[in-house]
C-alpha cells in the first residue's frame, strides 16, 4: 500500500477511535433527587397521606436524603400527626435505596387532631449524598385541606421501560398513584345503574364466550383454537379477535363480557386468555374460565378456575358508589386499583388499542397511551390556533369536549412501533374538564426521563376554578 494510503487509513482510524471515546467517556447529566409535586393537600376526611421523591435514574448505590420541616405554629409531631419513618427534631431521614429510582414517607393524622384551613407543613431536601445533587423541586407544601392545583410540572412513575405501572393523576390535587399493572384482572362496574364487566386493558386480556353455564362441565376440550384466536397477535393482527377485547373509547356496551343479566341462565362461561406480564420478553399470565351473575346481596358473584379444574374458587364482589369500578385479581382477590371517581382525572398506561392496517380495525397493543376519566372531558388545540401561554379563560367556550375515555389516547406523540422513535408531538396542547369543573390547559413536555421510556413529563394550568 502506498504510504499516503497508509497515512489516511491510520488518520481515519484515530478520528473513529477519538469518536467512540468520546461518544464512551461523555458524562450522564446530575442524577437529581426533588419532589415529585411541590404541593399537596390532605382533607378532613383522609387519614394519611404519602409523600414521593424521585432521582433522574436508579441509585447506584443507598442515597441518604435530609429533610427539614416547618409546620405552622401550633401543628406539632407526634400530638397532631406522625411521620413514617420518623423525624429527630425539625429534620428527618429517608433513604432511596440502592437499584431504586424513589422513596416516600407517609404522614398520619393523630386520633383527634384538628386543623385549620391554612395548617400546613413544608419539607426541604437540605442534603443528599453524593453523587446526587439538590433538583429544582426541592421544597414541598403540605395543606392539612383539600386543595385545587393552580398548576405543576409532572413527571409520570410509569415504571421504566417496561412500562409496568398504571398511573392515575388527579390534577386538582396535584397527586398521581401507580400500580403494577399486572396485580389485576377484572374491573366490576359499581355504580348502580350498569351491570357490566371489564378486563385488564393493560395487560392485553381477552374474553370469548362459550355455550355452556357450568363452570365444572367446561374442559380444555371446549378451548381448541383458542391460542391462535383469543390472542393478540402484532405481526398478523385479524379483525376476529377485536370482539374478545374492551373497545378502546370506554363505550360500556362493547365490552368484550356481555351484561351481567338478572336471569342467572343467561349468564354464560367465558374463557379468559389473561394476556401478559411484565417484562422483555413479557410472561404469559395464562387462562381462565369464568362465570359471573347477580348476587342476592345486590353485588356480583364470580365463580372461576383454572380450564382443567372441575371446581372453583366463588366471592361476591360489593358495588360501591365512590367508585366507578371494583377490581379483582385471579391470586389476591379483591384488591384497590383506581381511586376513588372523583379522584382521578387521567392515567398513563400500556394499553389494549386498535389499529386500522386497510382492511378494519385490529387489536393493537399501544404504549403511553392517556386515559381520561369518566367524569372527564378533553379538547384538543393546535398551536397554530392559539399558542400553549396565550390560551386563557375566555378561549374555553369555543373548545368542543369529548367524553371518550381516548380523547388524548396516543395523539400526544407520533412515531413508535417497530420502524420509528416516538416523540412528544409540540403542535398540540389539551383542555381538560374535571369532574368538579375545574377546566385545565396541559401539554406534554417530554416522553422520557433521563433517555427511558415510561416517565413521560407534562405540565398544567390552572385556567378556572369550578
Amino acid at each position: 500500500m502506498a504510504l499516503k494510503g497508509i497515512k489516511y487509513l491510520i488518520l481515519v482510524l484515530i478520528i473513529a477511535l477519538s469518536a467512540s471515546c468520546t461518544k464512551r467517556d461523555a458524562p450522564l447529566p446530575d442524577n437529581q433527587v426533588q419532589f415529585e409535586v411541590n404541593e399537596q393537600g390532605l382533607p378532613e376526611t383522609t387519614n394519611d397521606i404519602t409523600v414521593k421523591l424521585r432521582l433522574s435514574r436508579p441509585a447506584d448505590r443507598d442515597i441518604p436524603v435530609t429533610l427539614s420541616l416547618t409546620p405552622t405554629q401550633g401543628v406539632e409531631y407526634i400530638t397532631d400527626y406522625s411521620i413514617t419513618p420518623g423525624v429527630a427534631g425539625s429534620n428527618m431521614i429517608v433513604t432511596i435505596l440502592s437499584g431504586s429510582s424513589e422513596t416516600s414517607f407517609t404522614l398520619t393524622k393523630s386520633a383527634g387532631a384538628l386543623f385549620y384551613s391554612d395548617d400546613q407543613i413544608i419539607f426541604k431536601i437540605i442534603s443528599s449524598a453524593s453523587p446526587v445533587t439538590i433538583g429544582t423541586q426541592s421544597q414541598l407544601t403540605l395543606k392539612f385541606s383539600e386543595i385545587v392545583s393552580a398548576g405543576a410540572s409532572i413527571t409520570i412513575n410509569g415504571g421504566g421501560s417496561t412500562y409496568g405501572n398504571k398511573v392515575f393523576i388527579d390534577l386538582s390535587a396535584n397527586y398521581q398513584t401507580a400500580i403494577q399493572r399486572s396485580k389485576w384482572d377484572l374491573g366490576f362496574y359499581a355504580a348502580s345503574a350498569e351491570w357490566r364487566v371489564t378486563l385488564n386493558s393493560s395487560s392485553a386480556m381477552m374474553a370469548k364466550q362459550i355455550d355452556k353455564n357450568d363452570l365444572s362441565l367446561v374442559t380444555a376440550a371446549d378451548t381448541i383454537g383458542f391460542s391462535n384466536e383469543v390472542v393478540f397477535s402484532q405481526t398478523n393482527p385479524t379483525t376476529n379477535s377485536l370482539a374478545y377485547i374492551d373497545y378502546p373509547d370506554g363505550n360500556m356496551e362493547r365490552t368484550a363480557i356481555a351484561a351481567v343479566s338478572a336471569t342467572p341462565s343467561e349468564n354464560k362461561v367465558y374463557i379468559i386468555n389473561r394476556g401478559n406480564g411484565i417484562g422483555t420478553p413479557s410472561p404469559l399470565r395464562g387462562w381462565k374460565k369464568i362465570r359471573i351473575t347477580r348476587s342476592t346481596n345486590g353485588g356480583y358473584l364470580l365463580e372461576h378456575a383454572d380450564i382443567a379444574a372441575t371446581t372453583f374458587a366463588s366471592l361476591e364482589i360489593p358495588k360501591d358508589e365512590k367508585y366507578f369500578f371494583k377490581y379483582y385479581s385471579f391470586e389476591t382477590g379483591l384488591i384497590n386499583v383506581e381511586p376513588e371517581a372523583k379522584k382521578w382525572d387521567i392515567a398513563w398506561t400500556y394499553f389494549s388499542n386498535v389499529t386500522n392496517f386497510g382492511s378494519g380495525e385490529v387489536p393493537y397493543n399501544f404504549q403511553d397511551v392517556i386515559l381520561q376519566n369518566r367524569n372527564v372531558q378533553i379538547a384538543k388545540v393546535l398551536t397554530a390556533t392559539k399558542s400553549f401561554m396565550d390560551f386563557n379563560e375566555n378561549d374555553i367556550a369555543a373548545q368542543s369536549f369529548v367524553t371518550s375515555q381516548t380523547g388524548i389516547g396516543s395523539d400526544w406523540r407520533s412515531g413508535g412501533g417497530p420502524s420509528s422513535t416516538p416523540s412528544v408531538r409540540s403542535d398540540r396542547y389539551y383542555i381538560i374538564k374535571d369532574a368538579d369543573n375545574n377546566i385545565y390547559k396541559l401539554r406534554f413536555t417530554s416522553l422520557t426521563q433521563a433517555g427511558e421510556r415510561g416517565y413521560p413529563s407534562f405540565e398544567y394550568v390552572l385556567l378556572k376554578h369550578g
